[in-house]
């Protein structure tokens, strides 16, 4: 099935105006049982080969204004050099299209972000151009707490290049189109095109929000910073970590090792089924956040641990942990991190991952040593190709003089 034309014989029409031009969603043309075979289709020509099992696919609880985070970009158009703030052109780097409607979000979304360039036109405010360092606007950041959609907090951060903005002024263009609960404005000074500032300044509210998860029974809060790593979908990751706690077969007195832990969400929804977690995270920011959310939840039994899996992975895989979980970023592992897991192989390893390919590639490394068990696709990304799955493997052997980290 290909999901890239943007034209159907069954019917199905576009949901958005900016479908076919925003690279946001690409089958958002797709009706979603379509678009759910094509992701398991997708992930088992990849994993078969490697001996798993076919997926079992689980649908987002909800597949519109499903995303608690959402990042805009300011860029100019050819008309003239005006302002546009939005999400990049299809397949362009460079050209932003201002946004009238997006389901990712929320409903009010679009209006905050006309709010947004209103203010910068009114007050001669010009995107970031990373060829010629001219310009100040670079990124809108949103996050919203979706765990009640009534009352639920939410967060507006605006990335500049350093130069004079009126923080008072943003933030009262924001309230006044938007519900936020805190605003906050970042610099950043590198040329590189991230979302990421150097230094925050809180201009409204907190520079925090707080979400709830309800998993395997349990409720928990969260409180998350601008830069805290948390599932962009609130819902479906209250079904990857039910997967996860069900998968485990936790009977109280296991250990596990958490790696790329972000602000605690699977190490605190196992952590009251098992003796203790160990929780590893490179982000000092996302290792406060989630100590607080330990004591938030009366969790006491998780210690985090700040640095990096190349550096720490292989001390802490010598506590021999009954379970290992990894949920890394797009990159997959890091080959220091693969050749631990290698040289120390625990008796179970659950890979979480938001990219099927880099988790082919690394559970071709694991598989002499590990036996794929169970495959999961649980659908965090509605409308895009995106997917993410979870993959349980159990150890065939301990090879520990083989591999060297």
């Amino acid at each position: 099935m290909s999901a890239s034309s943007s034209s159907r014989t069954d019917g199905a029409e576009a949901l958005c105006r900016h479908f076919g031009s925003c690279g946001g969603c690409a089958i958002q043309n797709l009706p979603y049982p379509d678009q759910l075979k094509f992701k398991a289709e997708k992930l088992a020509r990849l994993m078969s080969r490697l001996g798993a099992p076919e997926p079992v696919v689980h649908p987002s609880p909800q597949t519109r204004f499903y995303r608690n985070k959402m990042e805009f970009s300011f860029g100019k158009a050819g008309d003239g050099g005006r302002l546009h703030l939005g999400l990049k052109v299809r397949k362009s780097f460079s050209r932003v299209l201002d946004l009238e409607e997006c389901l990712l979000s929320s409903p009010e979304t679009p209006r905050l972000l006309g709010a947004v360039r209103e203010w910068a036109a009114r007050r001669g405010l010009k995107p970031y151009d990373a060829r010629d360092h001219s310009g100040l606007l670079r990124h809108v950041i949103v996050r919203e707490a979706k765990s009640s959609a009534e009352s639920g907090e939410r967060m507006v951060g605006l990335i500049a290049a350093p130069g004079d903005i009126d923080p008072g002024a943003f933030a009262e263009a924001v309230t006044a189109a938007y519900p936020a609960s805190s605003v906050w404005i970042g610099w950043n000074a590198k040329p590189s095109d991230t979302a990421v500032a150097d230094a925050i300044l809180p201009v409204q509210g907190s520079p925090s929000i707080v979400e709830t998860l309800f998993v395997a029974g349990r409720e928990l809060s969260f409180k998350l910073s601008p830069y805290s790593f948390f599932q962009t979908n609130t819902k479906a990751a209250e079904v990857l970590y039910g997967q996860i706690v069900e998968w485990a077969g936790l009977s109280g007195a296991e250990s596990v090792l958490d790696v790329y832990s972000g602000s605690g969400g699977i190490a605190l929804s196992m952590a009251g089924s098992i003796a203790k977690v160990s929780a590893l995270e490179m982000n000092p920011q996302a290792v406060a956040d989630a100590t607080e959310n330990a004591a938030r939840n009366g969790v006491g039994n998780v210690r985090f641990y700040e640095g990096t899996s190349e550096l720490l992975l292989a001390a802490l895989l010598d506590t021999a942990p009954d379970l290992v979980v990894v949920d890394p970023p797009r990159a997959g592992l890091m080959p220091r991190a693969l050749k631990a897991l290698l040289a120390s192989p625990p008796p179970r390893l659950l890979y979480v991952s938001c990219n099927p390919g880099t988790l082919a590639r690394d559970v071709a490394a694991l598989v002499p040593f590990f036996r794929p068990e169970r495959l999961a696709l649980v659908d965090m990304f509605p409308h895009t190709e995106h997917l993410e799955s979870a993959l349980l493997l159990s150890r065939v052997s301990a090879p520990k003089s083989s591999v060297k980290p």
